[in-house]
């Protein structure tokens, strides 16, 4: 772990002193360094009072926007702290704290220290993804790429598949169907039960005439809207020649 967090980084905080003029924190991926946040970086409005913005105790997010290591000394913000950092910061937070309970139950259920685990397992996994979370979850899908030795491998497995859930991305599309046809309630019913069953994880919901819902779900955003393009290609050609109209995009938010 280094000493000292890198400028512009977003980091936890835990605010341990309120002064008239500021408030002095504690980093908490740092070694509960100080660092200190100037009342000018608190708020971006007019700050009244400091505690109707952080109180003693509080676990905040901060973006650190100063570091002088000659003098012991790390500057930080809360005001440029946008909701989406914190919330991103926040998770990401929660996720290697998640990692680092697993990894010190493997370490105990094998009988090894948690400085044996950290060379050879906490190391080779933030070295290739990045991160203890993001190793856990590669390990849960088996697909880890990370040069582990094989007496922790199935351990590291049995905890990561059971506190790791597969991630389910869902889209939703909106399908139209119209036909003119003396059968056509016929080949609408046949063009939904193809759609159905061209890929795996896909739902059609009937609305009203002519709309319907199609739920895709997948391992992933970008995948599930390859499978609807798919699905809009299949459309077409089950629609061509057939007296539909037929359409399928991906619903607005």
């Amino acid at each position: 772990m280094n000493d000292y967090p890198e400028n512009d980084e977003y980091t936890i905080a835990k605010a341990k002193k309120i002064l008239p003029y500021g408030a002095i924190v504690s980093l908490q991926e740092y070694g509960n360094r100080e660092a200190f946040i100037h009342v000018s970086e608190v708020f971006s409005g007019w700050v009244r009072n400091i505690r109707e913005h952080v109180k003693e105790g509080q676990v905040i997010v901060v973006k650190v926007i100063s570091v002088d290591q000659s003098k012991h000394q790390v500057d930080v913000s809360l005001k440029r702290v946008s909701e989406s950092d914190k919330k991103r910061k926040m998770l990401q937070h929660q996720q290697q704290n998640r990692a680092q309970k697993m990894l010190e139950a493997a370490s105990k259920k094998l009988g090894k220290s948690m400085s044996v685990a950290a060379v050879e397992v906490q190391q080779p996994l933030e070295e290739k993804y990045g991160g203890l979370y993001a190793g856990f979850e590669a390990i849960s899908q088996g697909k880890c790429e990370a040069k582990l030795p094989k007496s922790w491998l199935g351990v590291l497995e049995e905890f990561a598949k059971r506190e790791i859930k597969p991630k389910i991305a869902k889209v939703r599309a909106v399908l139209t169907l119209k036909s003119f046809a003396p059968n056509g309630l016929q080949k609408i019913k046949e063009v939904i039960a193809s759609l159905e069953g061209s890929a795996k994880k896909v739902r059609i919901l009937y609305v009203s005439a002519p709309t319907y819902y199609v739920d895709v779900e997948a391992d992933s955003y970008k995948q599930a809207e390859k499978t609807v393009a798919q699905l809009a290609k299949d459309l077409q050609s089950l629609a061509s020649g057939s007296e539909l109209e037929a359409s399928l995009e991906i619903a607005k938010a």
